[in-house]
């Protein structure tokens, strides 16, 4: 597994938009507040082209130019990372256009979550790369920022790795005014376990479940060479929704499994879902869906759509200590 190198201050952070653009005046404020607090940390941000454009379907560019402007970070040596700007629907666009031998030869920190599992999953599951599943480039604009996004920063320099669960998080996405609102924590997080107190470790893979479901079902990516090449460590899975039903739950993890995805699965990790629609309530859902497996089954993570998000990082082994409703995140990088 290649672990990309640690930024540091003075490197460049790359902004690119693999599926919608930022043409909202709110998130153009949001972006260019970003880009003030990233200066004062010792960081340049350089933007591609199309990142403030989108078409009439949300799209920054045609698929052609999406990839060459990603390919752009990746061959400037002055960039150390690079972050997605927004989600998206059109990402699997990209993919037959991709030079991944271009990626292999010029690893480098990928992050962003939702759509950008399109991406981040092949990059880690089939070339090796780890990449990181948490914020997107906007949530560095807040006012005041969560504590979240300083320890994401510290986990992209190499300083931290280890993190704990938060205490709150948003129900919903926060009503905006001035672009620069922090997360709407309204909630009290309670992380639930099917195995009670427990710790769960192993290679960390996932991403969001809507696009993993679209990935096995057209079979446009396949982790199981990632499986047998790190299933002696154990395979610890992550997920979360944008919005999916009960049925498509139980049939994409029984497809999964018959086609190897989970061998050597050593636990689950489930993030809260934006939009669930099923009759058993989710967590009980993902408990009887998965308990032949015996393995342990962690719910409510800080993952996913429902900020705060902790940084999860594909490809690296980790570590889950589970207690009491609380969670503690560590990694061996």
């Amino acid at each position: 597994m290649i672990i990309p190198r640690p930024i540091r201050k003075g490197d460049t952070l790359g902004v690119t938009a693999p599926s919608f653009g930022v043409n909202d005046p709110l998130d153009a404020a949001r972006f260019s507040n970003a880009k003030s607090k990233l200066s004062a940390r010792g960081y340049r941000v350089r933007e591609t082209p199309d990142v403030y454009t989108a078409d009439e379907t949300g799209r920054s560019a045609p698929a052609v130019q999406r990839v060459s402007e990603l390919v752009s970070l990746l061959e400037d040596d002055d960039v150390s990372c690079m972050f997605s700007a927004k989600g998206g629907d059109y990402q699997f666009e990209m993919l037959p256009l991709m030079d991944w031998d271009a990626y292999e030869d010029n690893p480098k920190w990928f992050q962003g979550y939702s759509d950008n599992t399109t991406l981040m999953f092949k990059m880690t599951a089939e070339h090796d790369v780890s990449t990181v599943y948490c914020g997107n480039f906007g949530d560095f604009g807040m006012d005041e920022w969560h504590p979240s996004l300083e320890q994401n920063l510290e986990f992209l320099e190499g300083v931290r790795n280890e993190q704990r669960s938060f205490s709150y998080h948003a129900t919903d996405f926060v009503d905006r005014v001035t672009g620069l609102e922090s997360f709407q924590e309204d909630e009290p997080t309670v992380w639930g376990s099917s195995a009670g107190d427990c710790r769960l470790s192993g290679r960390l893979i996932g991403g969001c479940m809507d696009v993993l479901e679209w990935f096995h079902a057209k079979s446009t990516a396949d982790p199981t060479g990632f499986v047998d090449r790190y299933g002696s460590d154990g395979i610890v899975w992550y997920m979360e929704t944008f919005d999916m039903t009960e049925g498509r739950i139980r049939s994409m993890f029984r497809g999964m499994e018959e086609d190897g995805w989970f061998a050597d699965c050593s636990g689950f990790v489930f993030g809260r879902p934006l939009f669930y629609h099923g009759k058993m309530p989710y967590r009980e859902l993902l408990e009887e869906a998965l308990a032949h497996l015996e393995v342990p089954i962690l719910t409510d993570a800080d993952v996913g759509h429902k900020a705060p998000r902790m940084t999860f990082i594909n490809g690296a082994m980790s570590e889950f200590e589970y207690s009491g409703g609380a969670c503690t995140l560590r990694y061996r990088l």
